[in-house]
């Protein structure tokens, strides 16, 4: 199935991080225009799209704000380890450690913006969070046996107090204070 491609990329806005092979085939679907395109998200608003399409999973602003922290003090760590359940944000090999830094919308925190109920298409939003939140205890769980500590980094605990959020993960890793 080929799905429309909307006009309004990243890649109009000058974005380099897209490879040359990505920006020709989205040249080719969009010039194809939308005889013959079948697209998933006719019903979904231009706006919505574009903000859903925005959304990483990786890199966040909270895992940076934590990362930056952590670094700061001395830890070295790596990104986003596939070979592990859940693949962590932060790894410690030499601490058989691991770090989460969740979104409290889409894990389901219990603070003010993970109880959000969305007003359209509100079972769809709740079962997706739910197969998360399972997802998550699975890999937490998985990670458990396999020997490794997991730790959860909240984006509102980031958002509320970073410095102390940060300190928590650095005494919880066992690093000395400065």
């Amino acid at each position: 199935m080929v799905v429309a491609v909307p006009k309004t990329t990243a890649i109009q806005a000058g974005s380099t991080q897209v490879n040359s092979r990505l920006r020709r085939w989205l040249r080719v679907r969009t010039d194809i225009g939308d005889a013959g395109c079948v697209s998933i998200f006719d019903d979904v608003p231009a706006a919505r799209r574009n903000n859903m399409a925005a959304i990483r999973s990786k890199n966040t602003r909270p895992e940076l704000i934590l990362r930056k922290g952590l670094h700061a003090r001395g830890l070295r760590f790596r990104l986003h380890a596939k070979d592990l359940p859940g693949s962590p944000d932060l790894v410690f090999p030499s601490r058989q450690a691991v770090i989460f830094v969740n979104g409290c919308f889409w894990h389901s925190h219990s603070c003010k913006w993970g109880q959000v109920v969305p007003k359209t298409r509100a079972q769809f939003w709740a079962d997706k969070r739910a197969r998360t939140v399972e997802r998550d205890v699975q890999a937490l769980r998985s990670l458990s046996d396999q020997g490794w500590r997991s730790f959860v980094v909240w984006e509102c605990d980031l958002r509320l107090n970073a410095d102390r959020t940060i300190e928590t993960s650095a005494d919880w890793l066992g690093v000395q204070s400065a």
